[in-house]
């Protein structure tokens, strides 16, 4: 699976400008005030149920999101929001102000494989934007939608002159996001969730096959053996 992917459709952000200046919207200051320097801030069209604040995106324990009372007023938005045939559990317009930052930091259960994931719509920004995802910068233009794996360090800094403005869906996959994804070649036909294992250091490796040998049992000494195999692990 990518890391990042910026889709090849695209929206017209322009309206969706329009009728927040002519519905006043307000920001709030987003709750996770460790996680940014500056202002970050944003209004919610969807969120959990039981969310103590507006911008909570929700966890694993929430299994019902409701619409707010603002989402009905933006119809430009909700127009967006639905071009995405599948469930959508958190949805957020979120700002970035001039010379802030978001924090280098990673959000669990927000991969493709997980069933869970984020797109983000820019709105307004600017060509200064610092937008870092597993190391690797994302140019985000406005009107384009992009995809990324938000389980990965991630942090943005704002060092332009302009706020940034982002519409921020997450969703749940079902088979029209699939197929989307497929299509758009984010993930192949058949591709699997990748082993965690993949991720962990050689030593921590060869701690794990020596338990398993330790254990003693038919089963894992095959699995040690198996892990070896696929690492080239030499104990």
């Amino acid at each position: 699976m990518k890391t990042s992917h910026k889709f090849s459709f695209t929206f017209d952000s322009r309206p969706l400008l329009t009728e927040y200046a002519s519905a006043k919207v307000g920001y709030e200051k987003h709750f996770n005030t460790s996680f940014y320097k500056g202002e970050w801030s944003g209004f919610a069209l969807k969120k959990p149920e039981t969310a103590l604040h507006n911008l909570f995106a929700g966890n694993n324990q929430s299994d019902k999101y409701l619409d707010t009372e603002l989402a009905k007023k933006l119809p430009e938005t909700q127009k967006v929001i639905d071009f995405f045939k599948c469930e959508k559990t958190s949805v957020r317009v979120l700002k970035l102000t001039a010379g802030s930052g978001i924090k280098p930091h990673s959000d669990e259960g927000l991969n493709f494989f997980d069933g869970f994931v984020r797109l983000h719509i820019p709105i307004q920004t600017n060509p200064d934007i610092e937008f870092i995802v597993a190391g690797e910068k994302l140019e985000m233009k406005e009107g384009e939608c992009w995809f990324a794996d938000f389980n990965q360090i991630h942090s943005v800094y704002n060092h332009g002159d302009i706020d940034r403005l982002h519409l921020v869906i997450d969703m749940k996959v079902n088979e029209w996001l699939k197929e989307l994804f497929l299509k758009e070649r984010i993930i192949e036909r058949g591709e699997q969730a990748p082993d965690p294992m993949d991720s962990y250091p050689t030593e921590v490796k060869k701690e794990i096959v020596q338990h398993l040998m330790q254990q003693g049992t038919e089963t894992s000494i095959k699995t040690a053996q198996q892990i070896m195999k696929k690492y080239s692990l030499i104990i």
